[in-house]
């Protein structure tokens, strides 16, 4: 499509709604370059990026506005680019044709982390730097500022000294267990060597006036009670009743559950497997002669995640007063943490290997790879390997769920983990019904798939991570148990049910096809059950699946064109990535 085409896209969409959404900006600038315009410039730099047009009014239904001077605001705005914010921002603007009028447009793409925040040069750094709200240009708070500079450094509040704590204060089978495995990990350090002298290079405790003082880090990891000195810095578990907080359940309870939960890590992250296991729904799935429980979410997932909020989460004096929280909704789980994203980490990237491990907590990070969990056998809180969110993500594909939505501010981290799923505890005991013995993982999510979709194939299989020689065997093995029936040629056979239960439902958001078998709905299928299991940008459809890449953008134009799919960003976004309009369904 040309510069035009995708115009009338945004407008199209500006229509439909009535007002901007976050990622578009709209002004008239009938009398020439607004003077907010570098304000705008900060708030999409410092966020997700975004498309300001120029030339339309909001007031008439996004209409082109007579006399608008297209050359000199497309010079006016590289100046205030180039100018006006820093760093400067080098972009496409363009003058671009609707309805028989000239607009200009520009497509401002994020800053890395480093090099934020873009402030207006003469509001300076804390009080220049702005980001997109619900209602426009927000600016952001003095604490928000201070986050984003901190990500160009190696922050050290988790070493600094409690004040008014001793040795005393830290938990004797806290300390003897992790130092038992600091011995077992590097002998040669560790072994015959005294406990606070051991302690001391682990970090948990410093030498003050030759006295040890426990550390932050050593308080939150081994201290009796650490929230006697840092009281907000303790965990709240809510499950509520209904999809939004303060919205009451129909016995008029505002919450199902709310708990405190505080000591330290090890203790915290038990009594949050406790608290979410109370809440949730369950199944068992059978394979083989075995029997294997399934909660509404995946316990290593839930573990992982809190983990992550724990020790990644801003220790600073401004952000002690903020404790991690935990939402358990009927829809999704929701854990937030104070501090937002550390280091040159882009929030696509994260969940995939493109991420390069970094923490905002080093010394705490390193001192929980020796802290066990409680009757964990010997397991350790983290590996400290980077590779947390790649194994949350796995796990939920091998669940049949959709990966974790990553929302970030400068100064908050929120993860989503929708409920939905392809195996649902719901959907668990449908198949336990079959009667069938002796199903695999594989066979687990195709049968899902067909129950939910009307269809399985080996490449939607292979969207979740199954090999597809075991795609192929899972699915004829089905047939032979005459569960399924296939259709379609060998390249492209789809399955089906034999007999669809009452329960199900053919699902709206797959395209129904005139011929099932086709390549490329067969092709179509598979891309979007892609982007259903976490793989949301071309390149990554396109090595996974393995297509020709200007196969897979084919198919995904197609797929928006249906209104299956929409991308994330501007069409010339480098970081341009995509997701389903109903993930729900």
């Amino acid at each position: 499509m040309g510069a035009d085409e995708d115009v009338d896209v945004v407008v199209a969409r500006l229509r439909r709604v009535g007002l901007e959404p976050s990622d578009v900006e709209v002004k008239s600038a009938a009398g020439g370059l607004p003077r907010s315009i570098p304000e705008t410039l900060s708030a999409f730099a410092n966020g997700s990026g975004g498309t300001l047009l120029l030339g339309l009014s909001e007031d008439d239904d996004f209409r082109p506005v007579p006399g608008f001077r297209a050359d000199a605001v497309r010079e006016s705005l590289a100046q205030a680019c180039h100018e006006k914010v820093v760093p400067p921002l080098r972009i496409p603007i363009e003058v671009v044709e609707f309805e028989g009028a000239q607009l200009v447009r520009a497509d401002i793409e994020p800053l890395d982390a480093v090099d934020k925040p873009c402030f207006v040069e003469t509001k300076g750094e804390y009080y220049g730097s702005y980001i997109r709200g619900g209602d426009g240009d927000r600016r952001l708070s003095r604490y928000e500022v201070t986050q984003l500079l901190l990500s160009r450094t190696q922050p050290t509040f988790d070493r600094e000294i409690v004040d008014g704590a001793t040795l005393d204060d830290l938990d004797p089978g806290l300390v003897q267990g992790t130092l038992a495995h600091a011995v077992d990990r590097a002998p040669r350090t560790f072994q015959g060597t005294a406990p606070a002298r051991a302690l001391t290079l682990l970090g948990a405790i410093q030498e003050v006036d030759g006295v040890p003082r426990p550390t932050i880090a050593g308080m939150l990891s081994l201290g009796r009670h650490p929230q006697r000195f840092f009281p907000q810095l303790f965990i709240a578990f809510v499950a509520l009743p209904a999809l939004t907080m303060g919205e009451s359940g129909p016995g008029g309870e505002r919450f199902v559950d709310n708990v405190t939960i505080d000591g330290p890590i090890p203790e915290m992250l038990s009594e949050v497997s406790v608290g979410l296991r109370r809440n949730m729904s369950r199944a068992a799935v059978i394979r083989g002669i075995g029997r294997e429980d399934r909660y509404d979410y995946p316990l290593d997932v839930i573990r992982e995640l809190v983990t992550n909020a724990v020790m990644h989460r801003d220790y600073s004096p401004e952000g002690r007063g903020t404790q991690v929280q935990i939402e358990l909704y009927p829809d999704r789980l929701v854990v937030k943490s104070p501090g937002g994203l550390h280091g040159n980490v882009n929030v696509e990237d994260l969940g995939t290997s493109n991420v390069t491990s970094t923490s905002r907590n080093a010394t705490l990070a390193k001192l929980l790879t020796d802290v066990g969990l409680p009757d964990s056998s010997g397991e350790t809180i983290v590996e400290n390997r980077g590779s947390g969110l790649l194994r949350v993500v796995a796990a939920l594909r091998r669940a049949g769920m959709s990966p974790p939505q990553f929302d970030v501010s400068p100064g908050r981290m929120q993860v989503t983990v929708p409920r939905n799923a392809l195996l649902s505890p719901e959907t668990i005991d449908w198949i336990g019904s079959l009667g069938l013995g002796g199903l695999t993982d594989e066979q687990h999510l195709a049968l899902a798939m067909m129950r939910n979709s009307g269809r399985a194939s080996s490449a939607m299989l292979r969207s979740w991570g199954v090999e597809g020689l075991a795609a192929g065997r899972a699915l004829r093995d089905l047939v032979d148990r005459g569960v399924a029936v296939r259709s379609g040629g060998k390249r492209y056979a789809t399955y089906h049910l034999v007999a669809y239960p009452p329960v199900v439902r053919q699902q709206a958001l797959l395209p129904q096809p005139a011929h099932p078998g086709s390549g490329i709905q067969a092709e179509l299928d598979a891309v979007i059950e892609a982007i259903r299991s976490g793989r949301v940008t071309s390149r990554q459809i396109a090595e996974h699946l393995q297509l020709e890449y200007p196969t897979t953008v084919r198919r995904l134009n197609a797929l928006i064109e249906r209104g299956v799919i929409q991308p994330t960003r501007p069409k010339r976004s480098s970081r341009q990535s995509y997701r389903l309009v109903h993930p729900e369904e």
